[in-house]
């Protein structure tokens, strides 16, 4: 029953602050009020229902990506193991970047919790962005910069919580 209050909590007040920001942002380009109400509602409707979707991405993503460690240089697609006899003078040059790149990062990898808010925002962005296209909202920046700036910090905040909360768990294991 809390967990229920609080999504419904947090719809309602994304629904609010959204709501009032697109109509303060558009009003700075229109007077018109039925344009300023359908850029409110928009704005409203969406940030509160992808309080609740994007919640449950950073969920996902992080059980993927939370728990491990990365090291940016080897981020990368594998390289094929066929050479078919012959290496080729291009998988050289890579595999040693590769090997270099691994022995100056030892130790400096990033943790998942950075990496896992990456996509939910991603989404979240893209969504916004077509939606208030789709709905011809005037003022189209900086009616959306807010919900895409206060959803990476509300996303990294979440997930440095769920970051904290695992490694509370483990300590306890050991």
């Amino acid at each position: 029953m809390m967990v229920v209050f609080r999504l419904l909590a947090s719809g309602l007040i994304a629904f609010l602050s959204y709501a009032m920001w697109a109509w303060y942002a558009n009003s700075l380009v229109t007077n018109d009020s039925e344009v300023l109400l359908k850029a409110a509602l928009v704005q409203g409707t969406y940030s509160s229902a992808i309080t609740l979707g994007f919640t449950a991405f950073l969920e996902y993503f992080f059980k993927k990506f939370g728990a491990n460690h990365y090291c940016l240089p080897l981020i990368l697609p594998r390289w094929s193991q066929h050479d078919h006899g012959n290496p080729c003078a291009t998988k050289l040059v890579i595999e040693h970047a590769l090997k270099t790149s691994q022995q100056k990062c030892q130790g400096t990898c990033l943790p998942g919790a950075l990496l896992s808010p990456l996509p939910a925002l991603a989404i979240q962005s893209i969504l916004v962005i077509a939606i208030n296209i789709m709905f011809m909202t005037p003022n189209l920046w900086l009616t959306i910069l807010p919900s895409i700036i206060f959803s990476g910090i509300y996303g990294y905040a979440y997930s440095f919580g769920l970051s904290r909360k695992l490694e509370r768990a483990n300590v306890t294991k050991v």
